[in-house]
């Protein structure tokens, strides 16, 4: 009896310690700007929100913010019965009707991506993948915040890339509208 009491009490400890350490990744945007937070590094991108329109499909609801600073924020969440498709680098090179999708990073749900157009222009971007049901991502972020960001984010694993990425965006660059065209490359029933 007594071994099985300290057998539970140190699987709670363990427990508690993996839930201390292991912090998912996060992205928010709140009135002051953006902040993405990877284990105990924070990067905050000033900028104010400008505009909210939101987006709605018959499996998925979208919010997407025109930034002060020219980029985009959105946060796509669907309905009970689906989910993103687990590989967040091909729903990314679906949604920006991409030729090639570089990941930079990925901790703990958040990654860092390059994203170049069929037009040869480069789009850079953070994505927050922690819940299966919402996909968070900010893009059309300038190299001169970009790369610094990234620089901290990942600490001594960074390596330098190339000078790129468009500067304000007229308009929202992602196609939810093709999830209609491919839409397992998107979402995907839980039911199947």
């Amino acid at each position: 009896m007594t071994r099985n009491i300290i057998i539970a009490i140190l699987i709670i400890i363990a427990i508690l310690l993996l839930a201390y350490y292991y912090k998912a990744s996060s992205l928010k945007l709140d009135a002051k700007g953006i902040t993405l937070q990877v284990k105990e590094k924070t990067v905050f991108l000033e900028t104010t929100n400008v505009q909210t329109t939101p987006i709605t499909f018959s499996n998925l609801n979208i919010m997407q913010s025109k930034l002060s600073n020219g980029s985009y924020f959105e946060v796509a969440t669907c309905e009970p019965l689906y989910e993103f498709n687990q590989n967040t680098k091909d729903v990314i090179k679906t949604l920006f009707e991409a030729n090639k999708v570089d990941e930079l990073f990925s901790i703990r749900g958040l990654s860092a991506m390059r994203v170049t157009l069929k037009n040869a222009q480069v789009v850079n971007l953070f994505v927050d993948d922690n819940d299966f049901k919402e996909l968070k991502l900010v893009y059309g972020i300038p190299y001169e915040v970009f790369s610094p960001a990234v620089k901290k984010l990942m600490g001594r694993g960074f390596k330098e890339f190339t000078i790129g990425g468009i500067f304000e965006l007229p308009v929202p660059m992602t196609k939810w509208s093709v999830l209609h065209n491919d839409y397992d490359g998107i979402i995907t029933s839980m039911d199947h």
